[in-house]
């Protein structure tokens, strides 16, 4: 089952202030460990005297959350994490991101009201890229199948994260070489431990640098060498103040690897874009709102939408593949530079 499939009426006040207390139980529990603990069940006086915890509060609070979510269950004095968020990326992974890694930029509210910029520099990326580490989000299935129908096996994965696509072209292609490209340190960190696991440091090198600015980051030799360029969940970046930072950004890739094809995958967003938003889109809104926080704005919300900005940097749609899951509606746009 997909929690993040299961239809909600919107919320009231009392369901704000509940969610608020039941979040920060929730991130507390998990930063210390006491969620994972409770994969194979356990009673409130293992826990507080495993945690230091005061057990009567603790018992509290895990009823709080077997009452109210569907996470935990209660079996007599046994409490124990529900099956279905077992799974790294529903639970764990989820509340490392949306709380740990952008959490700070919504706790600083007046600040990042203030200044359109200042949520993103309080975003904590070490956080963020732990979780992508640990978590290692699997490759889209429609960008490994139209690289099987390429004769050219050479990516720059811009914004590659740590490395999950790289490494399973890799390790399906022998003739595969690529590059990955990402900002945050620590992220090339994970990428290089997980090539490195792999077996995979002659064929895959990763780059610290800033995608904005490629043409300093990766020398013209090396640029040439490139036949596709992928962005997972890169140019949803460019919104922020409208349209004309993503031309921008497409205008240059161009301009870097002309004719070449750029595989752009990314969602479709909702918040302000969608007048009545379906309740399925719950995961969409909230990804939508620390878009907004951290100035990266709200990406469009259709292929339509998208069309006028590829005419306006010069580049050509030429395939879409889309889908939905887990509350998300994602594309793949195929674009020749």
């Amino acid at each position: 089952m997909n929690p993040f499939a299961q239809p909600r009426p919107k919320a009231s006040v009392l369901d704000a202030i509940e969610g608020y207390y039941l979040a920060s139980t929730l991130n507390q529990l998990h930063r210390v460990g006491l969620l994972e603990q409770l994969r194979g069940g356990s009673t409130v006086e293992r826990l507080g005297c495993r945690f230091g915890y005061t057990p009567d509060l603790l018992a509290t609070l895990l009823e709080f959350l077997v009452q109210r979510t569907d996470l935990v269950t209660r079996s007599g004095n046994e409490y124990r994490l529900a099956e279905t968020f077992t799974d790294e990326y529903f639970l764990g992974f989820q509340l490392d991101k949306f709380i740990g890694g952008y959490g700070p930029a919504i706790a600083s509210l007046e600040e990042s009201l203030r200044r359109e910029d200042w949520g993103c520099s309080l975003v904590n990326r070490v956080v963020e890229s732990e979780a992508y580490g640990r978590f290692g989000p699997p490759p889209n299935p429609v960008v490994l199948a139209i690289m099987r129908t390429l004769t050219s096996q050479a990516m720059l994965d811009i914004g590659c994260g740590p490395a999950t696509t790289l490494t399973a072209l890799a390790e399906r292609d022998a003739a595969f070489r690529g590059w990955g490209v990402d900002v945050v340190e620590s992220m090339c960190d994970a990428a290089r431990a997980r090539i490195s696991r792999f077996g995979f440091e002659d064929r895959i090198k990763i780059i610290h640098g800033d995608g904005r600015d490629l043409a300093a980051v990766l020398p013209a030799d090396l640029r040439e060498h490139v036949e596709v360029v992928h962005c997972n969940s890169v140019i949803n970046e460019f919104f922020g103040g409208g349209d004309s930072g993503a031309v921008a950004f497409l205008r240059s890739l161009s301009a870097l690897f002309p004719e070449r094809l750029l595989l752009n995958v990314d969602y479709y967003g909702k918040l302000g874009r969608v007048d009545a938003i379906p309740s399925q889109y719950r995961h969409t809104v909230v990804h939508d709102v620390i878009q907004a926080l951290t100035g990266q704005g709200i990406p469009p919300e259709s292929r339509e939408e998208w069309l006028p900005i590829y005419e306006t940097a010069g580049v050509q749609l030429e395939h879409t593949f889309e889908g939905d899951d887990s509350g998300i509606e994602w594309f793949v746009h195929v674009v020749r530079l």
